[in-house]
C-alpha cells in the first residue's frame, strides 16, 4: 500500500470507528443487556461486541476485500499461522474492556490497526463513553480529538505513575510476575492504576494520563492500535522479555521514553530471576 492508499484506509477507519460510537454508548447506557461468557468465567462478550465489529469488518472489507482482518470475536483458531507480512491486516477489538462495559465502567475502547508488510502504518482507540477519540499513522504523530499529543517524556520511575492489570494474574502462570512487579513499582513509582482496558491504558501512555504499562497474555488486538500511538506520541514499546515487539505475541512494556523503559524491564527481569528461583 502506498501513502495515498494508506491515508484513504486511515480515513475510512476513523469514518467506520465513530459511527460505532453510538452503538457503544447505547449499549452502555442499557442496563439490561444480554452478556455471554466465552470461555473462563470473566471472559464476556456482548451483542454489541458483535455489531461494533461486524461494521468494522464489512465497511472495510467493502473496501479492501482482499486485506486480512484479525477481529477479536470472528479470528478463527489458527489465526497465528499466516505471517503479518503477507498481506494487509486489519487488527480490531470491538470493545476492549468489555468487563467495564457490561458494570458501567466507563474506561472502553473500540480499537482498530492496520499493518502492511508486517509494520503497524494506522491505529484508532476511541471511548465513546468520556469522548476521547485517539489516531496515529506511522510518521504523522499521534493526535486526541484531532489535537496533537505526547508521552510526558518521563525518564525516572520515581516520579512516573504507572499501569499494572492486576487482573491478569488470574492467569495461574502470570500471577507471581503480576504481584511481584506490582510489590517492585509501589516502592518506587508515585503510584498504581488499573484501567482494565489495555488499548486505553497505552493511549493514556500517549497523552500522559500515565507514564508506563507492563502487560501479557493477551492478543493482537488488545495492544496493536495503542502501541502505535505510543511510538507515534513519542514513547517505547518493547517485548517485555527486551528487544521488538512482536505484534502477534503482544507481552509488552510501553513507557514514555527509552529510561523508563529499561527501569521496567529491570524490575520485569528481577522478578522473573525471583520466581524462577523459588520453583
Amino acid at each position: 500500500m502506498n501513502d495515498q492508499e494508506i491515508d484513504e484506509a486511515f480515513q475510512l477507519a476513523v469514518k467506520l470507528t465513530k459511527e460505532c460510537g453510538p452503538i457503544v454508548l447505547e449499549g452502555f447506557n442499557n442496563p439490561s443487556k444480554p452478556v455471554e461468557v466465552k470461555g473462563r468465567h470473566w471472559d464476556f462478550v456482548t451483542e454489541y461486541d458483535r455489531r461494533v465489529e461486524d461494521i468494522l469488518v464489512e465497511g472495510l472489507k467493502k473496501r479492501f476485500p482482499d486485506h486480512r482482518f484479525l477481529a477479536e470475536e470472528s479470528a478463527s483458531e489458527n489465526w497465528q499461522d499466516e505471517p503479518l507480512a503477507k498481506r494487509p491486516t486489519w487488527i480490531i477489538d470491538p470493545i476492549d474492556g468489555t468487563i467495564n462495559f457490561v458494570r458501567g465502567v466507563k474506561f472502553i475502547a473500540i480499537s482498530v490497526a492496520l499493518v502492511v508488510d508486517g509494520d503497524l502504518k494506522i491505529g484508532i482507540v476511541s471511548n465513546p463513553c468520556l469522548d476521547e477519540f485517539y489516531t496515529a499513522v506511522k510518521g504523522k504523530g499521534a493526535f486526541l480529538n484531532e489535537k496533537k499529543i505526547h508521552t510526558s517524556g518521563l525518564q525516572e520511575l520515581e516520579n512516573a505513575l504507572v499501569g499494572l492489570e492486576f487482573s491478569i494474574a488470574s492467569h495461574a502462570p502470570a500471577k507471581p510476575h503480576i504481584f511481584g512487579r506490582g510489590e517492585e513499582f509501589i516502592q518506587h513509582c508515585i503510584g498504581l492504576r488499573a484501567f482494565g482496558s489495555a488499548a486505553l491504558s497505552l493511549a493514556y501512555i500517549a497523552s500522559r494520563n500515565i507514564d508506563c504499562y507492563s502487560i501479557e497474555c493477551l492478543k493482537p488486538w488488545d495492544i496493536a492500535a495503542g502501541a502505535l500511538i505510543v511510538r507515534e506520541a513519542g514513547g517505547v514499546v518493547t517485548h517485555i522479555n527486551g528487544g521488538e515487539y512482536d505484534i502477534l505475541k503482544p507481552d509488552i512494556i510501553a513507557a514514555s521514553s527509552e529510561q523508563l523503559a529499561q527501569q521496567i524491564q529491570s524490575i520485569v527481569n528481577k522478578v522473573k530471576e525471583n520466581v524462577k528461583s523459588k520453583q
